[in-house]
């Protein structure tokens, strides 16, 4: 594979990462060629939009026969296209066998992409070359938040903690007392216990991932502080309590000793659950609860606005008295899982719109339209390999509008209008109908929240 500093991949890199892709049985060209875009079209001569070294894609509409098919490969060779991606399923089951003997005599790569290789993850393959670093660190982060969130509600030590993001990252990370390096890697200074540096790796970990590691290490350094996690503990029951309304929130002002509690207002934010010991180095003067499935932060008048800085999603419910304090938990909450699913931090002001509206509805309320109407068409796709349920996420993504649905899928507008169709036939209920529409949303919708839930398969 191909040195990802390049920021170039080969014909060959793209095959080793997706799976799906295929070659024909005797390849046609040289899959050491390297990528410098990816084209999609279905003119019989595209060459006037192509600039050399691109990857087209096809699924053949206008390949329909020998001489088509000399001229399209003769088109992208004069071109000096990289190679070609023909996508099977749709117009052609299989490549086109005049296809292959043109380009076997021009030297022309074929990749083949089934049904279930969409040509959009061709293309997110080789743009995540050219916006490398900052996909890597989103990986790195999802990959790791999950294992030092654990590490905090165990209350393990620096050195556990490290380990674990070490064993994500494939380095050894560890924390110098002396504040140089221990290293090649760069390091993040953490205050008074050192300098965080990794070893052990060819390409040492973004200083982005490193400072997020750094304030978990500081918090386990500071949860030796028995108390403190025990009376985040407490604060966790108590709120919780008050969401359920099985304690009044006046009751606080006897419980706890808290000043921001005589504040005309409380903003109120819910956060991943173990992240009570980094919201209290974050938030100082705030309350934090720890409480089972979600961390919770009291602040004195309006919300903080580094809140991105944690690199942690996070629910922000509208400032509010203390009176409403259940209300306002339970908005937190919502705005969480929306946050979760989606990253970022979410306000009170993205709380009014489709899916924060479903969100705070029982699942059990928007099951039918999960039975009726996603589940035939999800039984129907695992079974035949079909893509009812992507085109119909796709064509609702798009507003409706069948260019762009057939523009996202790589499809003629009559292929989406024939999948719409069906899935009228199947379900009783028309995509093109703007009711029905709204119909189909919130049972893709609950089809998603059904998946996430613990225990389902995703």
């Amino acid at each position: 594979m191909s040195d990802r500093g390049d920021v170039i991949p080969t014909l060959r890199d793209l095959l080793e990462s997706h799976r799906g892709l295929l070659t024909p049985d005797e390849p046609t060209g040289d899959l050491d060629h390297r990528i410098t875009w990816v084209h999609t079209t279905e003119l019989r001569d595209p060459s006037r939009y192509l600039h050399g070294g691109e990857l087209v894609c096809t699924v053949g509409i206008s390949l329909q026969t020998e001489q088509d098919c000399a001229a399209f490969v003769e088109s992208l060779s004069r071109s000096g296209a990289a190679g070609l991606c023909f996508g099977i399923g749709d117009v052609h089951d299989a490549v086109p066998a005049a296809l292959i003997t043109s380009a076997a005599r021009d030297g022309l790569p074929i990749l083949i992409a089934p049904p279930n290789v969409p040509f959009s993850s061709v293309s997110r393959y080789v743009a995540d070359f050219q916006v490398g670093g900052e996909i890597a660190v989103a990986r790195a982060t999802n990959s790791l938040m999950p294992e030092l969130l654990s590490s905090q509600r165990r209350r393990e030590s620096v050195r556990q903690l490290l380990d674990r993001a070490g064993e994500v990252l494939g380095c050894h990370l560890l924390v110098d007392p002396d504040q140089a390096s221990a290293g090649a890697g760069a390091g993040v200074p953490l205050g008074d216990l050192g300098t965080l540096t990794s070893i052990g790796s060819d390409e040492p970990p973004e200083p982005a991932v490193l400072d997020l590691i750094g304030r978990f290490v500081q918090a386990a350094q500071g949860e030796r502080d028995i108390e403190s996690a025990l009376s985040r503990e407490r604060v966790g029951q108590l709120l919780s309590l008050i969401e359920r309304r099985m304690l009044l929130p006046d009751a606080l002002n006897q419980l706890l000793d808290w000043p921001g509690l005589a504040a005309p207002e409380l903003a109120c934010s819910a956060w991943p659950a173990g992240a009570g010991a980094v919201l209290t180095m974050a938030f100082p003067d705030a309350l934090v609860g720890d409480a089972p499935e979600v961390c919770l932060v009291l602040e004195a008048g309006p919300r903080a606005q580094h809140t991105g800085e944690l690199s942690l999603p996070s629910g922000h419910a509208a400032a509010a008295p203390l009176a409403e304090l259940g209300a306002a938990i339970t908005q937190a909450r919502i705005a969480l899982d929306l946050a979760q699913q989606h990253g970022g931090s979410i306000g009170p002001d993205q709380l009014s719109t489709f899916d924060s509206l479903l969100e705070g509805l029982p699942l059990n309320r928007l099951a039918p339209f999960k039975s009726q109407l996603i589940d035939p068409l999800e039984t129907l796709d695992d079974g035949r390999g079909t893509q009812h349920v992507r085109t119909l996420r796709t064509f609702l993504a798009t507003n409706g509008s069948l260019i762009d649905t057939a523009r996202e899928l790589f499809l003629h507008t009559n292929t989406v209008r024939h999948r719409l169709s069906r899935i009228h036939q199947i379900t009783g209920r028309n995509p093109m109908s703007f009711e029905d529409q709204a119909a189909f949303a919130i049972g893709l919708r609950a089809s998603d929240r059904a998946r996430r839930m613990p225990g389902r398969p995703d």
